[in-house]
């Protein structure tokens, strides 16, 4: 449904508004002062710490509490808890916003391009009647919703024991660049040419149904791939980017030797080929559209998901 505002200028505030653009313009700040951090809340230093790193580089809003009108109450949902939030937040400072940070020449990349909500939940959204879950949601380019995030102290955990990098990628990096590759290819279409790639072979109902293993020998990254050909473009980009040589090894593939293509997982098959066909038009798109060299973003993001622990990420 679409709701139409109409609204009734007065002339004299009209010409009000004309001439007020030859004033000198105020230092104070245009937005109400309940958007900054309340000093009497316990939660000040971390908000004082949002502000920083989200809010004045970026124009980001890292939403950590349950808001009604942020929220798909289609879900039985729960907020994030406080430190399961700081943790979040640092991670993903940590491994995707300084990382497109080093990667992009123009500084003002992220401020332009990046949501601007980051919107986290405590629990897994389940969609019980189509047997799915729903790991993340970006709405129109403006906000990303993240599930899930109250296991956030298990997969980075502060006694120093193993970082389960492959759940925080299945929960909130794939998802991330996924989402991400969503707002840039929006933007700035990616070519029509990867769509007849796969063509026919897309399956938006039955996709669910698929192994990986079926995915990898039709030529897709991933099972939900195969739902359509934006999906297909964005999980490529994702899974390039976010998954480990261990990984890759675990489904069958092997990378060459200046590691930026993928071997073989099937050599009577044409899946591999049609993965690295897919992959190098998303680098060509990436470069020619942002200057961005997908190599080189998976590169650091690599490296940083190898150093990764607790102490880095919260002082980072």
């Amino acid at each position: 449904m679409k709701h139409t505002l109409k609204i009734m200028i007065i002339p004299f505030l009209l010409m009000g508004i004309m001439t007020s653009c030859e004033d000198k313009l105020s230092d104070n700040s245009v937005f109400p002062d309940s958007i900054w951090p309340d000093t009497t809340k316990s939660t000040y230093a971390f908000d004082c710490w949002l502000r920083d790193s989200y809010v004045s580089p970026y124009n980001i809003e890292f939403r950590y509490q349950l808001q009604d009108e942020s929220t798909d109450m289609s879900y039985n949902l729960v907020p994030a808890g406080f430190e399961q939030a700081q943790i979040t937040a640092h991670c993903v400072k940590y491994l995707w916003l300084d990382v497109y940070q080093k990667q992009v020449s123009d500084p003002n990349f992220l401020k332009f391009y990046a949501p601007r909500i980051i919107n986290i939940l405590g629990c897994p959204a389940i969609n019980a009647a189509q047997g799915t879950e729903t790991l993340g949601v970006a709405e129109g380019g403006y906000k990303i919703t993240l599930y899930n995030m109250n296991d956030m102290n298990e997969w980075l955990p502060k006694d120093g024991g193993k970082v389960n990098v492959a759940m925080m990628n299945k929960y909130i990096f794939h998802v991330m660049h996924h989402e991400f590759s969503h707002i840039l290819h929006q933007a700035k279409s990616f070519p029509k040419e990867y769509e007849a790639i796969s063509g026919g072979q897309y399956d938006a109902q039955n996709w669910q149904y698929m192994s990986d293993v079926d995915a990898y020998r039709m030529g897709f990254v991933t099972p939900y791939s195969r739902s359509e050909a934006h999906e297909d473009f964005v999980e490529v980009i994702s899974s390039y980017i976010t998954d480990s040589i261990g990984q890759w090894k675990e489904r069958g593939f092997e990378f060459s030797e200046d590691n930026t293509h993928l071997i073989g997982f099937d050599e009577n098959l044409d899946g591999t080929k049609i993965i690295n066909q897919k992959i190098d038009m998303a680098k060509t798109w990436l470069l020619e559209k942002y200057g961005i060299t997908l190599d080189s973003l998976r590169a650091e993001v690599q490296r940083r998901q190898d150093a990764m622990t607790y102490e880095i990420v919260m002082n980072n």
